[in-house]
C-alpha cells in the first residue's frame, strides 16, 4: 500500500503572530528541539515520519558480552508513521533491557507523557500458534493529534554477540532522517568484519580503524516508493558488521567466511539432532520397499511428512536456531520450519538418501542471502536434496505444496545450505518466462439482449500455480466470492458450476467453470457491439513518473495463452471486425489474432491472445516507455467486434 506524505506548514506560510506565540511557548521548560511544527521542508517532503536524531552505541566487551545504548527520537507526521517509532526492544535468556524509557511530545515539543520501564508492556513475540523463549518489552501509545514528537532510550545487556546491530538509519519509505550515528567500540579487541552498502553517493562521515567503527549522515530526505522498483533494502544505506568471534546463547564459535560459519552451525545445531526410533526407520523402510530410485523414495517420505506432521512456530533451542530432534517431531507430531525440515532430512538420511538443511529469506520479495559476507541471516528454512541436472527444493511446512516446488516464498535467491563440510552458498529453483503459463479456453455463447452462458477451463503452471490451487480447499461461498471480484465486469454474474483438478504431479492446477452473466454486449439499434475479450489481460497499473529515480524490475515473467469463442446470437452476423495486431519489444510480447467461422451452422468468432511479460531490469529511463506498452495493451483489450441482425 503507498501512503501520500502530509505536508505541514513551513516558515514561509506561517503567520507572524503564530510566530510569536511559537517562541512564548519556550517558557513551558521544553526543548524545541521537539517541536514538529516547522521543520526544514528536504525532510517532510514525501515523509510521514522524520528520524530526527538517532543514535546507537555497540560496545563489544567480551566474545559473550555486548552492550547497546539507543536513543532515537522521532516524530510522527501522520497516522501512516506510527510504525517508525520503534518504541521497544527484544530479550530472551542471555539478553537483559537495564534501562527504558519514553517521554512523548506534542505538536509544540511540550512534553505530554513520560513512560518508565516498569509501565512497559511485556509479552512474547507475537505470532500463531508461537511458542518461544523471546519476549517484547514495548510501548503503544496512541496519539490525539499529529505531529508528536517521541524519544526513546533503552540500554540493552546480551551474551549473543553473533548477532552485532547493523547500522540501518533508513527504516523504510516515506521516512526522511535529520541525524544518525553508530558507532562500536570493541575494547575487548575482537577481530572484526563489516561491509558498507549504498554509501557512496551520501554525505557519510565515517571513522573507521582496526576495532572501532563509526558513522553518521544528516539530512537525507525521504525515499518515495515507486512502482516496480527493485527491493527496497537493494539501495537503502547499510553498514552490515560481524565478530570473527562470537556467541550464540553460550556457545561459542569462530569464523571468517561461509564455509567456516556453516561448518560451525552444522556442529553446534545439527549434528545430534537427526536419531530416530528403530521403529520408525522400519516404518520408513517399509513405505519406501516399492519405490526404485532415491527420487520416488524422497517423494514417498515428503508426503508422510505433509500426512503426519504440522508446522507450529517454535522459537527455542539455542537462541531459537537449533531445531527441535526428529525424535521429539516424530512423537509430537508437529515443529516450526527448522524442525520439520530437519525431520524429513532425518527420514530422507534413514533411507541413506542425502539432503541439506537450507537457511533462506522467505519472502514474496526476493531477497538473497548475502554471499559476500558471512553472519547469521535469513528467516526460514527449506531442504535441497543434490540431484543430478537440478536439485530437488522441498517446503516441509506445508501439508499441500507438491513435492519439489517452491513458489514465490523461496524461489530464485541465494539460500545457505549447511553441510558436515561447511557452508556453501547456492540459488533455489527459477522458474522462467515460459514456466509461468496460464493457459485458458473460453466459450461464450451470445444471446440478443447482451447477455451470454460461458464454459470456462484454465491450466496454471509456475509460480502462479502457488497463488491459485488453495482455491480447492476454500469453502464454495469463498470460491464464489473469489470469481465475482476477480471478475467484477461482468454485470450479474452467477456461478453455475465450479470444478478444480490439481495435478500434484506437474504441478498444474485446472479451473473448470460454468456461468452466465447480463449485458457483457451492448445494443445500438440493430447492431450489437460485442467486447472482444471476456477477460482483460493482466497488466501493471502504471502512473505517470517522468522523473523516475529508480530502476524498473520485474521479478518473475509470465506467459497468458487465451482463446475466447463467441457463438453469436440467432439471425445476427458479423458486421466488422478489428484488424489482427502484434507488438514485441524488450519488455515482452501482445497479440491478438482474430478470425471467424461457421461450425454447426453457427457464427462464431475466434479470439486468439498471447501475452508474455518478461522479467528483467531496466534503468529509470525506460520506465515510460513501459507505461507506453502497457497503455498499448489496455487500449487494445477493449477492441470490439460489430454484430448486424441478418436480413
Amino acid at each position: 500500500m503507498q501512503f501520500e506524505p502530509a505536508l505541514l506548514p513551513f516558515m514561509n506560510k506561517v503567520p507572524p503572530l503564530f510566530l510569536l506565540f511559537l517562541l512564548s511557548i519556550s517558557g513551558y521548560s521544553q526543548d524545541l528541539n521537539y517541536q514538529g511544527l516547522i521543520l526544514p521542508k528536504v525532510l517532510t517532503e514525501k515523509a510521514n515520519a522524520i528520524i530526527r536524531s538517532e543514535k546507537v552505541e555497540v560496545e563489544i566487551k567480551a566474545v559473550d558480552k555486548m552492550t547497546i545504548l539507543t536513543e532515537r527520537v522521532v516524530t510522527v507526521l501522520n497516522e501512516y508513521g506510527q510504525g517508525v517509532t520503534r518504541t521497544g526492544d527484544v530479550y530472551d535468556e542471555v539478553t537483559t533491557i537495564r534501562k527504558q524509557e519514553a517521554v512523548f511530545y506534542d505538536k509544540f515539543g511540550k512534553e505530554i507523557k513520560k513512560v518508565r520501564k516498569r509501565d512497559f508492556l511485556d509479552q512474547s513475540l507475537p505470532g500463531a500458534n508461537l511458542i518461544t523463549d523471546n519476549r517484547v518489552s514495548y510501548y503503544e501509545f496512541t496519539p490525539k493529534d499529529y505531529p508528536y514528537t517521541v524519544v526513546y532510550t533503552s540500554e540493552v545487556e546480551t551474551e549473543s554477540t553473533v548477532f552485532v546491530n547493523t547500522w540501518d538509519p533508513v527504516p523504510g519509505y516515506y521516512t526522511s532522517v535529520e541525524s544518525s550515528f553508530y558507532s562500536l567500540k570493541n575494547p575487548a579487541g575482537i577481530p572484526l568484519r563489516f561491509e558498507e552498502r549504498n554509501l557512496d553517493s551520501l554525505q557519510v562521515e565515517i571513522m573507521n580503524s582496526d576495532y572501532e567503527l563509526s558513522y553518521s549522515l544528516k539530512n537525507l530526505p525521504a525515499f518515495k516508493r515507486e512502482t516496480l522498483s527493485p527491493d527496497l533494502d537493494t539501495f537503502l544505506p547499510q553498514v552490515k558488521v560481524a565478530l570473527d568471534e562470537f556467541s550464540l546463547v553460550g556457545v561459542k564459535g569462530a569464523a571468517k567466511d561461509w564455509s567456516e560459519f556453516g561448518k560451525w552451525q552444522y556442529e553446534h545445531l545439527l549434528s545430534e539432532t537427526t536419531a530416530l526410533s528403530p521403529e520408525t526407520v522400519q516404518k520408513i523402510s517399509m513405505l519406501t520397499a516399492s519405490a526404485e530410485t532415491d527420487l520416488e523414495k524422497a517423494e514417498l517420505i515428503y508426503d508422510y511428512v505433509q500426512k503426519n506432521t504440522r508446522y507450529i512456530s517454535v522459537q527455542l533451542g539455542i537462541g531459537g536456531w537449533e531445531p527441535m530432534t526428529a525424535a521429539e517431531v516424530d512423537k509430537l507430531g508437529y515443529g516450526d520450519c527448522k524442525a520439520l525440515t530437519n525431520y524429513t532430512r532425518a527420514l530422507l538420511e534413514s533411507q541413506d538418501i542425502t539432503s541439506y538443511y537450507a537457511v533462506v529469506y522467505g519472502d514474496e520479495e526476493q531477497r538473497d542471502i548475502d554471499p559476500d559476507f558471512a553472519s547469521m541471516q535469513g528467516n526460514h528454512v527449506i531442504l535441497n536434496i543434490p540431484h543430478e541436472g537440478e536439485d530437488v527444493w522441498l517446503e516441509c511446512t506445508s501439508q499441500t505444496i507438491p513435492f519439489n516446488y517452491l513458489g514465490d516464498f523461496t524461489d530464485n535467491r541465494n539460500v545457505l545450505l549447511i553441510t558436515p563440510e561447511g557452508g556453501e552458498i547456492v540459488k533455489t529453483r527459477n522458474y522462467d518466462t515460459a514456466e509461468n503459463l496460464q493457459e485458458s479456453f473460453t466459450s461464450i455463447k451470445l444471446d440478443g439482449s447482451g447477455g451470454f452462458s460461458a464454459e470456462f477451463v484454465r491450466t496454471t503452471k509456475g509460480v502462479p500455480y502457488g497463488n491459485l490451487y488453495h482455491l480447492m480447499r476454500e469453502p464454495e461461498k469463498e470460491q464464489h466470492l473469489y470469481y465475482k471480484e476477480s471478475w467484477s465486469h461482468l454485470r450479474n454474474l452467477d456461478l453455475q458450476k465450479i470444478n478444480f483438478i490439481n495435478n500434484r504431479k506437474e504441478p498444474e492446477f485446472v479451473e473448470e467453470l460454468s456461468f452466465i452473466g447480463e449485458r457483457f454486449a451492448s445494443q445500438a439499434g440493430n447492431r450489437i457491439l460485442l467486447p472482444l475479450h471476456l477477460f482483460s489481460p493482466s497488466t501493471y497499473d502504471l502512473p505517470n513518473n517522468p522523473n523516475r529515480r529508480f530502476p524498473l524490475e520485474i521479478t518473475r515473467g509470465r506467459t497468458y495463452r487465451e482463446t475466447f469463442e463467441f457463438i453469436l446470437p440467432e439471425g445476427f452476423e458479423v458486421e466488422s471486425l478489428p484488424e489482427d495486431v502484434k507488438i514485441e519489444n524488450q519488455y515482452g510480447l501482445f497479440s491478438i489474432d482474430i478470425t471467424q467461422l461457421t461450425t454447426e451452422g453457427q457464427n462464431k468468432i475466434k479470439v486468439q491472445r498471447h501475452y508474455v511479460i518478461n522479467s528483467g531490469k531496466w534503468n529509470p529511463d525506460s520506465y515510460s516507455e513501459y507505461r507506453e506498452f502497457m497503455n498499448k495493451i489496455n487500449a487494445l483489450s477493449n477492441q470490439k467486434a460489430v454484430l448486424i441482425e441478418s436480413i
